[in-house]
């Protein structure tokens, strides 16, 4: 299991300020929705097709997509943007959100557009239209590139089954969009919106961009919140294998310490309790 998580490194946020800004705001949108105080908001997050249209509520279709409002799809997204934050690096900021941009509304528009068919078709398979709140439309995307571009390494077998270190990966989009069936729809639009994305279907690369004076502006008001230090230097090994050797080493080296500090722990405490014992007798201490 080490070496399977070993990939997913220590270098934080760093150069990734658009993932760090998602993962943030997601956990503080679904901390407070979960506040007494605030649990009345929790509506503004519920997008019901076709009534937003007939109601002029279009801005659902937004608000629906900030976050989970189910723990354990918040905390498996979370990981998964985490993972992902590499394409951002990969990519740039800017190129990356106006990737994220462009995925994100094509899915919307899918998903939408399924929801609507299979009503017309009296298939109800959304609970009454509802849309699944999360940002399917943002993850799944990635998944594309994540498929495409990340190689497979094996590194262990079970039952017969490669394990890689991309199979983490994998079960915990499944675990995300395995909730019900309205949530897989929506996770097939989002590795649909991916693919089109990919291979630049209708010019969508060229429509969907974030503006240079938008993608400053909030590099100058937020930038500052979002940044991340530098990670520590160190060496780093040639190959693949040498890596999980240093991550192992380390992981030992954290382990011995542990058990450094709790054995002087321990001896500090022997010590106390002797030199009180030879206080209430009157014995004299033999050191």
């Amino acid at each position: 299991m080490a070496a399977i998580l070993s990939q997913y490194s220590t270098t934080g946020f760093y150069k990734a300020p658009v993932s760090k800004g998602l993962m943030g705001s997601m956990f503080l949108t679904c901390t407070a929705m979960n506040m007494p105080l605030l649990a009345h908001m929790r509506k503004y997050l519920v997008c019901k097709l076709p009534d937003i249209f007939r109601e002029g509520e279009v801005w659902r279709l937004l608000t629906s997509r900030i976050t989970f409002l189910d723990t354990k799809d918040l905390v498996c997204g979370a990981l998964l943007i985490y993972y992902f934050r590499v394409f951002e690096r990969r990519y740039g900021s800017h190129k990356f959100a106006s990737y994220l941009l462009a995925t994100c509304t094509i899915a919307t528009i899918l998903e939408t557009t399924a929801i609507l068919v299979l009503q017309y078709l009296d298939i109800d398979l959304h609970s009454g239209g509802y849309l699944p709140p999360g940002p399917y439309g943002l993850i799944f995307p990635l998944f594309v590139s994540f498929f495409f571009d990340v190689p497979r390494v094996a590194q262990t077998h079970i039952l017969g089954i490669p394990v890689t270190g991309k199979t983490l990966t994998y079960l915990l989009g499944l675990q995300v969009c395995s909730t019900s069936i309205a949530t897989g729809i929506s996770g097939l639009c989002g590795i649909v919106a991916g693919l089109m994305y990919r291979y630049n279907v209708l010019y969508m690369r060229r429509w969907f961009l974030v503006p240079r004076w938008l993608a400053k502006l909030s590099s100058m008001s937020v930038g500052w919140l979002l940044r991340s230090g530098a990670p520590q230097e160190g060496a780093i090994g040639a190959t693949l294998e040498i890596q999980r050797a240093q991550q192992l080493e380390i992981l030992e080296q954290q382990v011995l310490l542990s058990r450094a500090r709790d054995v002087r722990r321990q001896v500090d405490v022997t010590l106390v309790l002797y030199l009180y014992c030879c206080v209430l007798t009157d014995i004299t201490p033999a050191f």
